[in-house]
């Protein structure tokens, strides 16, 4: 059985700031995408709490609250050394992922399969013929198309995102329509199926979500270049349709 680790909130923070060598500052959340989240001290919070000054501010999903000790150790471990404490780093990563799997979060909604491109169909078709050994030992993610809201965006666009704690993946609905070509919902697919396999990590303070492993099986892909100048042609257009939210004329992408 694991040893329980039944300690108070100020006592965790006690034990983090023996781990760590630094002034910590607790905190519990409920971010399925970033259970952990070390920081250094905004000025506001500094001035608050001027102890911080050289210290760091630790947000942590609420479920690290009823961790036993091995999780904390972990979690003293990667925060002190990173990627470099290769063990404690895989067993954290195994506890995080029972976040999603244990009923304790909201479950994946069944996905909506699109008008005009069909999720399911087009998940499968991109697993078989790019990724067809990748999935033998673990789900495939759910896939749907985001809420449709008029979007605010006007330099940018994200046109996919995977939510790991819940391993679903979003579509943005503006490549929903008939203007957009299929091959193109296909390659965002395949990037966001490489964020599953691929698992963002930290060096140092940074989470880098697209290592050299990863860009080097985005590269692979036959349509990786193509993808890149289709969406750098038509970003714009993409941008208005989303604010609009009126469809794109077919003949205006080429």
């Amino acid at each position: 059985m694991p040893e329980l680790f039944p300690y108070t909130r100020e006592e965790r923070r006690v034990f983090l700031e023996a781990e760590l060598s630094v002034p910590v500052r607790l905190r519990y959340g409920r971010s399925g995408t970033q259970p952990v989240l070390a920081r250094a001290p905004t000025p506001t919070e500094l001035k608050r709490e001027p102890r911080l000054s050289g210290g760091r501010v630790i947000l942590l999903h609420r479920r690290f609250a009823d961790a036993d000790l091995q999780v904390w150790q972990d979690l003293a471990s990667w925060l002190r050394s990173g990627r470099r404490a290769r063990r404690a780093c895989q067993r954290l990563d195994t506890w995080l992922d029972q976040l999603r799997s244990d009923g304790t979060e909201p479950a994946p909604p069944p996905g909506h399969p699109g008008e005009h491109h069909h999720l399911p169909q087009l998940t499968q078709e991109v697993i078989a013929t790019h990724l067809r050994d990748a999935f033998e030992e673990r789900p495939i993610p759910t896939t749907t198309w985001a809420t449709r809201k008029r979007s605010t965006a006007r330099r940018g666009l994200r046109l996919g995102s995977y939510d790991s704690s819940r391993d679903l993946i979003r579509i943005h609905p503006v490549l929903d329509q008939p203007a957009v070509p299929g091959w193109i919902v296909a390659f965002v697919l395949y990037h966001e199926l490489l964020h599953a396999l691929i698992p963002s990590h930290r060096s140092g303070r940074r989470l880098i979500h697209h290592g050299p492993t990863f860009r080097a099986k985005e590269h692979s892909h036959p349509d990786h270049q193509r993808a890149t100048n289709w969406e750098q042609r038509h970003l714009s257009r993409l941008i208005r349709s989303a604010r609009s939210g009126k469809p794109i004329r077919r003949r205006t992408l080429p």
